[in-house]
């Protein structure tokens, strides 16, 4: 039984990648006591297509744009900023052509930075300063994982 619902969960996961749908209804959190960790694939990095690649470069730059301007450390802002990374990730999903074991760690990757993604929507300013702290150095690990 609990692996039927383990599988139904990761089975709907997968299969977002190349639809149009939207983000939180296909990301549902779930707790799993057998959660995937991000790895490498064995000791070389995963196979990433194209479009995800250039879909995180541009999530990198929306928060290198962000840290550059002084200005954007306020409630609104950080909601700006999280309402164009939401777009980007929906565009990647939509984009997405990856199969197989790459796809599955891409989205243990993804599952975190969608979450904090989420917190930069919160009134809370410096809960949200948290969380870009986190985006941003999640995004640069992308290229320890990917290729």
């Amino acid at each position: 039984m609990k692996f039927t619902f383990v599988y139904i969960i990761l089975a709907s996961l997968v299969s977002m990648c190349g639809h149009d749908t939207d983000l939180e209804s296909q990301h549902t959190e779930v707790v799993q006591e057998e959660a995937q960790v991000l790895s490498l694939n064995g000791t070389e990095r995963w196979q990433a297509d194209e479009p995800t690649n250039w879909h995180v470069q541009q999530l990198q730059a929306l928060v290198k744009e962000y840290e550059q301007q002084a200005e954007n450390k306020t409630a609104e802002a950080y909601n700006d900023l999280g309402q164009a990374m939401q777009a980007e990730l929906q565009l990647m999903f939509k984009d997405c052509t990856m199969k197989g074991a790459a796809h599955d760690m891409l989205h243990t990757y993804l599952e975190p930075l969608m979450a904090d993604v989420k917190l930069l929507a919160e009134k809370d300013e410096a809960s949200a300063e948290a969380a870009l702290g986190r985006i941003s150095t999640h995004l640069q690990a992308y290229t320890t994982y990917f290729k």
